[in-house]
C-alpha cells in the first residue's frame, strides 16, 4: 500500500454534482499540507446521474444484478472524470499510488480485480468507499447534500451504527452501517455544499454532521 500514514477518504456524493469541483478547488487551496501529519485525501466519487440512469435500465430493461453492478461502477467511474476535468485533480486506479493532497480515484479496474461487494443496490458507493478506507486503514468522511443523519427531524451530532441499522430510511447506502460496525470504522458525515465543513472534517475538527460510530 501508499506509504503515506495519514490517509482520508473522501467519498463525494453524486448528489453534489453541481458544487462538487468548487469544492474539491477549496479543498485543493486550503488542505493543510505543510505538517509531517497532513492526509493524503483519496475522492471515491458517488454514482450520481450516471448509476441513476442504470438503476432505471436495471428496472425497466432487466439486466441481471451483475451487470448492473459494473455498469454503476463505470457511472462511478465516469463522475470522477468529470470531478478531474473540471477541478484539474490527479486521479489514480492504484492505491499504492497515493500521495499528500487530493486524488480522485477511478474505482472500475481496482473493484473489478479483487470484486470485493455484494452487486446490490444495497451496496454502492458508500459502501465501496468504506470498503477502500478498510484497505487503507484510513479516516472515511462522506459529503453529501444534507447537514447529516436525521432523529426526529432532527440532524443528530452522533449515532451508532447498530442503531442506524434499525432506521428504515438515511442518506447512507443500506449496508453501510453494518460494514462500518464489521470494520470497527467510523464516519464522518458532513454537508458538501459548506466546504469549510469538509475541510474541517478531513482535518478532524469540531464540525456540523453527524459521526457514525462503527468502533462501538
Amino acid at each position: 500500500m501508499s506509504i503515506v500514514k495519514n490517509h482520508v477518504v473522501l467519498k463525494l456524493g453524486g448528489s453534489l454534482m453541481e458544487n462538487a469541483p468548487r469544492l474539491l478547488i477549496y479543498l485543493k487551496d486550503n488542505l493543510n499540507l505543510i505538517s509531517d501529519t497532513a492526509p493524503a485525501v483519496l475522492v471515491v466519487p458517488g454514482g450520481g446521474v450516471f448509476a441513476d440512469s442504470i438503476r432505471e435500465v436495471h428496472r425497466k430493461e432487466g439486466i441481471s444484478d451483475d451487470a448492473a453492478h459494473w455498469m454503476a461502477i463505470l457511472g462511478m467511474e465516469q463522475y470522477a472524470y468529470y470531478l478531474a476535468d473540471k477541478s484539474g485533480i490527479r486521479t489514480t486506479d492504484d492505491l499504492d499510488k497515493i500521495v499528500p493532497g487530493i486524488t480522485i480515484l477511478m474505482p472500475y479496474r481496482l473493484l473489478y480485480c479483487m470484486d470485493p461487494l455484494p452487486h446490490s443496490w444495497d451496496v454502492t458507493s458508500d459502501c465501496i468507499a468504506a470498503w477502500v478506507a478498510s484497505m487503507l486503514s484510513a479516516g472515511l468522511v462522506k459529503a453529501t447534500d444534507v447537514d447529516g443523519v436525521l432523529v426526529n427531524g432532527k440532524t443528530v451530532a452522533t449515532i451508532d451504527a447498530v442503531k442506524l441499522n434499525e432506521m428504515s430510511e438515511s442518506c447512507v447506502d443500506r449496508m453501510l452501517p453494518e460494514l462500518l460496525r464489521i470494520d470497527g470504522r467510523d464516519c464522518m458525515i458532513v454537508n458538501g455544499n459548506y466546504p469549510e465543513r469538509v475541510l474541517a472534517a478531513l482535518e478532524e475538527k469540531a464540525v456540523i454532521g453527524t459521526l457514525i460510530k462503527g468502533n462501538i
